[in-house]
């Protein structure tokens, strides 16, 4: 897969770049925009990521679950960071 066809990809899927980063385990979300700009082939490690988040649900995320949106997310990770096991924890508790 080429570079430039990650973004079709991306939205077939229903991942927003922030969304795939988090399932890819990457640091950033510019390491997604460099790799959709590039019009060379991903690394076969990528593409191999990507198969087996499109074809192993438990893959999409570590948690095997799929958020709503990107808002979702920052949310089930703060709250797994601050709070581990506690995807609806709040400061107060």
């Amino acid at each position: 897969m080429l570079g430039t066809d990650l973004p079709a990809w991306r939205k077939r899927q229903g991942f927003t770049q922030e969304t795939l980063m988090i399932a890819l385990g990457v640091k950033s979300r510019q390491t997604i925009i460099t790799w959709e700009k590039s019009t060379e082939e991903l690394s076969k490690m990528v593409q191999l990521a990507l198969l087996a988040i499109e074809h192993i649900p438990e893959a999409r995320f570590s948690y095997g679950q799929r958020f709503e949106d990107a808002q979702a997310v920052r949310k089930f990770v703060w709250a797994e960071r601050e709070y581990p096991g506690k995807a609806n924890s709040s400061p107060a508790e």
